[in-house]
């Protein structure tokens, strides 16, 4: 029966590196031990909001690395799982090793988060058109456009054992000049939106008003949680999935002219 089982997430783990790596989209930076995540659209958002990007190849077999509590003889307890990784990122050779059931499945967890392709959201913002300069005291409103199953959720996965179900908790926007919000999805802005005056009211859920003209770099980060379960075990994985946008702020010069 161990034997059995050891073959099963053995094949799991070798199936579940063939499907494309969390950085086929973006840049990523995890940290397992801390069941942490960070993806960035790496760019500097100057052409407007969201989508993804970069390269990257699928991922190989796991690092030995992550196992923290594997050892290479006869396991130390009968439930424990044989698992083949690597030695090192740069090299091929993989060896055999004895893990705890706790961890075969958690990084089966992470090799299906790393299936599903989360993506940095699209940032929704008033003005609608990047090249538009916004001006000093107009409200600017913020939310998440066009959502998708991969970057606000639901995303669910169940494969090699593990089901695994994903959504974004709320989105930290950071304005630029050291404000910080923490949003829903938001309330998007449509031009039929503006008052009698012709005027930009503030958004009902989510927006900023700024103080000093400027160029701002908004920063969206989408926090993920994944509830994931599978050969008697279960745990959370959190990500953040961040979007980056230039965003222009003037001042409104007023003229007066005395009359002759």
């Amino acid at each position: 029966m161990i034997r059995r089982m050891a073959a099963t997430l053995t094949v799991a783990l070798v199936m579940l590196a063939t499907f494309p790596a969390l950085s086929a989209v973006a840049d990523a930076e995890c940290d397992k031990s801390a069941e942490y995540c960070e993806i960035s659209d790496g760019g500097d958002g100057g052409g407007g909001g969201g989508g993804g990007g970069g390269g990257g190849g699928p991922p190989q077999v796991p690092l030995c690395s992550s196992f923290t509590r594997g050892v290479p003889e006869d396991p130390p307890e009968p439930d424990w799982i044989y698992v083949e990784c690597r030695l090192s990122a740069t090299e091929g050779d993989t060896i055999g090793l004895w893990v705890p059931p706790r961890e075969s499945a958690e990084q089966l967890a992470w090799l299906a988060v790393a299936r599903l392709q989360l993506k940095p959201i699209e940032i929704g913002l008033t003005p609608l058109d990047p090249d538009v300069m916004t001006a000093v005291g107009i409200p600017v409103w913020l939310w998440v456009d066009n959502p998708t199953r991969t970057s606000w959720g639901p995303a669910s996965i169940s494969a090699g054992g593990i089901s695994l179900d994903a959504h974004v908790e709320s989105v930290t926007w950071s304005m630029g000049d050291g404000t910080r919000l923490s949003c829903g999805r938001g309330t998007p802005w449509r031009p039929s939106m503006v008052d009698r005056e012709g005027m930009v009211g503030e958004s009902p859920t989510c927006g900023h008003v700024y103080q000093q003209q400027g160029r701002y770099a908004v920063r969206a980060s989408a926090h993920w949680v994944a509830q994931w379960r599978g050969y008697g075990e279960s745990g959370t994985i959190r990500l953040d999935v961040n979007s980056t946008r230039q965003l222009r702020v003037g001042e409104i010069q007023v003229i007066v002219t005395r009359g002759r």
